[in-house]
């Protein structure tokens, strides 16, 4: 519910029941009001009735008496009278009183006895009425008698329900003019308003910060809206000074990485020298060989083939090392890389027969999607399951297996994104930490000199990273290695 809606009922709810009790109070008051105008009414007329009545001898002039009596009857709210005396069995009373007196008898003792005047309120014959009596008294001031008035009280009631209907109508109408007035001002003055900052929020939100709210009320929306309109300006300064600042510390990254390149370059040059030397040390020290023996054809062929066989070793370092320098950019194509772990298994097939290794896979169904290049991904997948395989030249089990995980990394744009786990798990010698630490470096390697050139896990690496992914590596000496490569799915979170 809205706060102009709140407001509203709220402040309609409270002027509802001020208005009903002002309401209740005034029908009370004129309640009020009404009894002691007839009370004054019956006064007078007893006031009258009395001194009529004293000025002459009841007891001698009953005539006179009853056509007093029935005067007084004429008038339409007064029900009857009674006049009595209880010592001298003196009684007159109005033709419409014609049994059940005996109540109003009662009070007339009363008075009689106290020398007070009696009131009461009650029924006669289902007619609600109003009882007054008071004594008579002779010149010398004994009460020779007294009067019963009773004063019907239906010309009250009416008078009564009409005052209500009257107030109730007033109420209603003052009732219903004051919510839509209440409503037309939190329109005006607070829904609008808040309405208008809600949708200035709503497009901050959207990076519109050039939003302003032009409000000049001098009220507190007001103020809150400058405060919205100063917020506005300091996110503007805020962002281009993120933009800055983002954009030095790419530059600082940029002359980082061209630093660690000239490094690795450098330490690249060095090893490059180094391994290529040792060949090209044999193949010039044949050549002086051959020289000396032109006539030994047979000694001839065999420097020769040796010669081919290192020169066909330093172009496959070559190749690999410009694989490694020069990597073209991965293409995006939608992979399933259960099909492309299959297939890539299938290329060594032979070689896995032939050393005896037993091949378990947990390959996920429906694994998600990954966006990458289909051959640079194989490289990777065919470089560490021929890795596994020849870490066990005895046999053993190579456990292969895909499936989907939710990974946050603090170093990655997302904080949460769906990620695909490939896991290369062996039996075999495996490796110890020194030997951890320097796996993916340039041309370290633990096979021998003719059988690995040190590049395969550096340019597998390189290959995941351009995929925005990375590879994570486990071993131990004696119970195999675990190579775990992560690469994002094209899924993320919502």
């Amino acid at each position: 519910m809205k706060l102009g809606t709140k407001l509203t009922l709220c402040l309609s709810l409270v002027i509802i029941i001020v208005l009903s009790g002002y309401g209740y109070f005034h029908v009370l008051t004129r309640r009020d009001i009404l009894f002691r105008k007839m009370k004054v009414e019956v006064m007078g007329i007893g006031q009258t009735l009395k001194i009529s009545l004293e000025k002459i001898s009841p007891l001698r002039e009953k005539e006179y008496v009853q056509d007093l009596i029935n005067s007084v009857e004429k008038y339409e709210k007064t029900l009857g009278v009674l006049v009595y005396h209880p010592q001298k069995d003196f009684l007159v009373r109005s033709r419409s009183l014609e049994g059940g007196i005996e109540p109003f008898l009662e009070m007339i003792n009363r008075s009689i006895k106290e020398d007070n005047p009696q009131e009461e309120f009650g029924v006669y014959k289902k007619t609600s009425i109003f009882s007054y009596a008071f004594a008579l008294k002779d010149k010398r001031g004994r009460n020779i008698g007294g009067v019963a008035i009773l004063q019907q009280m239906s010309f009250l009631e009416e008078e009564i329900k009409k005052a209500k209907w009257t107030i109730f109508i007033t109420i209603l109408v003052l009732i219903c003019g004051t919510v839509v007035l209440v409503l037309f001002i939190t329109r005006k003055w607070i829904t609008l308003p808040i309405s208008r900052l809600m949708n200035g929020i709503k497009q901050m939100a959207k990076g519109q910060l050039n939003t302003r709210i032009d409000m000049k009320r001098g009220d507190e929306i007001s103020e809150l809206a400058q405060a919205f309109n100063q917020m506005a300006v300091d996110l503007k300064k805020a962002q281009e000074k993120m933009i800055q600042e983002a954009e030095s510390k790419l530059e600082l990254e940029r002359s980082l990485r061209q630093s660690e390149k000239l490094a690795t370059i450098g330490q690249l040059a060095s090893e490059l020298a180094h391994e290529i030397g040792t060949p090209l040390n044999i193949i010039s020290g044949r050549t002086e060989l051959m020289k000396r023996r032109l006539e030994d054809k047979e000694e001839i062929q065999k420097n020769l083939d040796l010669i081919l066989l290192q020169s066909g070793r330093i172009t496959k370092i070559i190749q690999q090392l410009l694989g490694f320098v020069r990597k073209k950019r991965p293409e995006q194509t939608v992979l399933n890389i259960g099909i492309l772990l299959e297939t890539t298994l299938d290329f060594l097939e032979p070689q896995i027969r032939r050393q005896k290794v037993q091949v378990v896979k947990d390959i996920k169904e429906s694994l998600p999607s990954v966006m990458g290049d289909p051959d640079q991904l194989q490289q990777v997948f065919l470089n560490l399951f021929l890795n596994a395989v020849q870490s066990m030249p005895t046999g053993g089990t190579l456990r292969l297996s895909a499936s989907p995980k939710w990974i946050s990394k603090e170093d990655l744009e997302d904080s949460q994104r769906q990620y695909l786990e490939v896991c290369v798990e062996d039996t075999g010698v495996g490796m110890e930490k020194e030997v951890m630490e320097k796996i993916f470096q340039p041309f370290f390697t633990t096979k021998e000199k003719e059988k690995g050139t040190g590049l395969g896990l550096t340019v597998s690496q390189g290959i995941v990273q351009d995929h925005e992914g990375w590879i994570e590596a486990e071993s131990e000496i004696g119970k195999g290695s675990v190579f775990k490569v992560y690469l994002p799915s094209s899924q993320r979170v919502g």
